[in-house]
């Protein structure tokens, strides 16, 4: 039941991606119908940072939960997400323009880092990159302190509610309303 549960979790963070064909390049993710986000790599002025955070997905009357750590540093993205079990589920390593990936045998073959990070980026990247990502499927940003929608032909597509805090180390809900899904992600910065 464990195994599947991480499955499961992680084909609520990618749950449209089952059923519309996903973009072809490593660093697209389709987030909605026809709306497609790019991903930027990290970048040689990227900030040293270590977090860590606990997810927990809803679809439908089903949860799921794991636990991810992410590295950044300068030209750098590292991600190891593990299941209620403490086994890997996934690791992701980007560096100098290129992303590898290890998904457990568990996880469906559907299952893009692209995806992943793509959540991760709309909830804790800057308005401008989130913006950037989103323009060419003609998707708009609306941000404030607390909140950010992002819609296409004045529809909601995804929108995130924050908790107190700043950057990293705040809590968010992200809900995919054209997939149908949400994440409520409690983050934190390690001290280093």
């Amino acid at each position: 039941m464990r195994t599947r549960s991480a499955s499961v979790l992680m084909a609520v963070l990618l749950a449209g991606c089952a059923t519309h064909a996903p973009p072809h390049a490593d660093d697209e993710a389709l987030i909605a119908p026809k709306t497609v986000f790019v991903i930027p790599p990290p970048t040689a002025d990227t900030a040293s940072v270590t977090v860590t955070q606990s997810i927990v997905a809803h679809y439908r009357d089903q949860s799921f939960a794991c636990d991810v750590q992410i590295q950044l540093a300068p030209g750098t993205f590292d991600l190891v997400a593990l299941d209620t079990l403490g086994r890997r589920a996934l690791t992701v390593h980007w560096k100098n323009g290129k992303m590898s990936a290890d998904a457990a045998p568990s996880l469906p073959p559907i299952m893009r880092p692209a995806d992943v990070l793509a959540d991760i980026a709309i909830v804790y990247g800057s308005d401008q990159m989130v913006s950037d990502a989103i323009a060419k499927s003609g998707a708009t940003l609306n941000a404030t302190a607390t909140t950010r929608t992002i819609a296409k032909g004045g529809h909601d597509l995804i929108a995130v509610d924050y908790g107190a805090g700043e950057g990293w180390n705040r809590s968010a809900k992200l809900r995919n309303l054209a997939f149908g899904y949400e994440i409520d992600i409690q983050s934190a910065e390690v001290a280093q």
